[in-house]
Formats: C-alpha cells, sequence, structure tokens
C-alpha cells in the first residue's frame, strides 16, 4: 500500500548551525555523508508524476514507486518501497519487463534521526546542500522544522526536478545523466 511522504525541503542554509543543532538536540547520526547513486525508470504505464526509482544508498539497495499528486503540499507524495539485493539484476530485471532507464543521478547525503524525524542533509550536483525533514506526520515534521528555528512557510515540496527549475533554471527530467564533475 502506498504511504505518505511527510518530507518539507529546506534551501539556503547554514549546514553547519543546523547538523549542531540536530546532534546538541540528540540526534544519532545514521550515515556521514554518502554517495548515493539513482536510477529511473519509466514505461507507458508509469508515466506523469509517477516513476520508478532504483536506487544505492551506499550498502542498501531500495527500488521505490514515488508518485507526486501535489507538489504544493507536505503529503502530497507517496511511495511504494522494497529493498533489493542487487541493483544490477533488479535494473536488469525492470529492463526485461519494458522499463526504460530514463535518467542516472548521483548525489550525497547525510542523515540524522531522532524520535521518528528522519534530517537529511542532500547535495546535489551544481546546488548547495539543502536540509530535508521527514517525519510520520505534517504536525511532527512542522514541530522539528520549528524546533530548528526553520520558517516553515519556505518548506519545499515535490521532487528535487522542481528545485532544479526554481533554482538553477534547469529541467533535469530531460537530463539523461546529473553527475558531479570531476574535481
Amino acid at each position: 500500500m502506498a504511504e505518505h511522504e511527510y518530507e518539507a525541503k529546506f534551501l539556503a542554509i547554514d549546514v553547519e548551525m543546523l547538523r549542531g543543532k540536530i546532534r546538541n538536540a540528540g540526534a544519532k547520526q545514521v550515515f556521514p555523508k554518502s554517495m548515493f547513486t539513482r536510477l529511473i525508470f519509466e514505461n507507458d504505464a508509469v508515466q506523469g508524476e509517477q516513476w520508478l526509482r532504483l536506487r544505492d544508498e551506499g550498502g542498501k539497495t531500495t527500488l521505490t514507486l514515488k508518485q507526486v499528486s501535489d507538489a504544493t503540499h507536505i503529503g502530497g507524495t507517496t511511495e511504494i518501497e522494497i529493498e533489493v539485493s542487487d541493483l544490477e539484476k533488479t535494473a536488469e530485471l525492470l529492463k526485461a519487463v519494458g522499463l526504460r532507464q530514463v535518467r542516472y543521478q548521483q548525489n550525497y547525503r547525510e542523515e540524522w534521526q531522532i524520535g521518528g524525524i528522519t534530517y537529511d542533509f542532500d547535495t546535489w550536483p551544481d546546488l548547495p546542500t539543502f536540509l530535508e525533514v521527514e517525519g510520520p506526520s505534517e504536525e511532527a515534521v512542522r514541530a522539528a522544522v520549528a524546533n530548528l528555528g526553520l520558517d516553515y512557510t519556505e518548506a519545499r515540496f515535490g521532487s528535487i526536478d522542481l528545485i532544479y527549475k526554481s533554482e538553477a533554471n534547469r529541467d533535469i527530467l530531460a537530463e539523461p545523466t546529473l553527475l558531479f564533475s570531476e574535481q
């Protein structure tokens, strides 16, 4: 059964200050800054604001059906997620049943958790690091955001392509790869 995601993104943040507040609140670091890779699959049945994401989360691989019904609201995204054991074999299976891999993307994520709230510092190519706050309900996310001193009216919802569109005027849905350039 699809579950609502309750997550809010905050751009233009002071990463060190917020990391300190989260740590001082007693949150535990789930993992340090780690590279994530994601393969996005679509077909004629999975279209519009719905897609399959196969993601290597640095030791754990998940397959998720994501659907955005309202990108302006915290409860506007649903997902069905399972853990899979092998990224390459899962990608092969998805292609064998007719799905097309349309994008390959990288980002970095650092994750902290406390009391049912997950704090992710996400870094994407050519964007400043931002904070994503996820919880079991809108109320829980609002409370966590208030505890950090962030303004909930500044929250952004929906998928990363909307952030690229507004902040960098880029349509990453038209880009087959979204990678960090070699330093």
